[in-house]
């Protein structure tokens, strides 16, 4: 089975274990790599909505893998019993989606420890929750699919040893102390699209466009400094 950049840029970070959480499964694809390639003894694949569940059992019966992949229509971790699973991949959704779906059932979340996650937005957001909820952000992802970029976080239990700075939140840590090429060219593209934005503000002459320009300005300024990095 072949997967998109981005899911397999998703499997990419899960680690050994014992048994994975696939929240979100969709079609069921990541949890059958993860089942053929990577051994688990249990992969549980979850999803809210009953279409795309039907589909992913299906799939997951024509690869043989009914006994390894349990199929749950769940909202979240509503379905998923405490100690189940050590790791849960969470892809493909809003990041304040996924931060609430990690709030909502402690009981499950303690027993779990590691998170894969790759929000669609509020990179941020996400961040700051992991460590809100006691684990340290150790591995950073992105790639280009389809001309879009894609970000992706993998988080284990424990703190931090320097606590994130706001734009370090924004922007993440890991990228940029390692030069990821495609997340300099992210930049520079954010870079472009924000130039952009200010050259056609500085032609109004409201208060909030003045405003707008400014905070942009100021957006446009934590970029250059990431760039100096590279």
């Amino acid at each position: 089975m072949e997967l998109s950049k981005r899911l397999q840029m998703n499997v990419d970070l899960v680690p050994s274990g014992t048994g994975v959480g696939d929240i979100g499964c969709d079609h069921g694809y990541v949890s059958i790599y993860l089942a053929k390639n990577r051994r688990y003894k249990k992969v549980v694949a979850m999803d809210v909505n009953p279409g795309p569940l039907q589909i992913a059992k299906k799939n997951i019966e024509r690869a043989g893998l009914s006994e390894v992949i349990e199929c749950r229509l769940s909202d979240g971790l509503q379905r998923l019993h405490p100690g189940e699973v050590d790791i849960l991949m969470i892809a493909g959704m809003g990041g304040m989606l996924i931060c609430r779906i990690l709030k909502e059932y402690p009981a499950v979340l303690e027993q779990v420890g590691t998170l894969v996650l790759q929000p669609q937005s509020d990179l941020a957001e996400v961040r700051k929750c992991v460590h809100a909820l006691g684990y340290r952000i150790d591995m950073e992802s992105v790639c280009v699919d389809a001309g879009k970029y894609y970000f992706s976080i993998r988080a284990v239990r424990g703190a931090e040893e320097d606590t994130y700075t706001e734009k370090e939140y924004r922007y993440g840590r890991l990228l940029i102390k390692e030069k990821n090429e495609v997340y300099r060219e992210y930049l520079s593209q954010e870079k472009r699209k924000k130039e952009h934005i200010r050259q056609q503000l500085t032609c109004k002459q409201t208060q909030n466009a003045k405003e707008r320009a400014l905070a942009i300005s100021h957006i446009l300024d934590e970029i250059d400094e990431i760039l100096k990095v590279f």
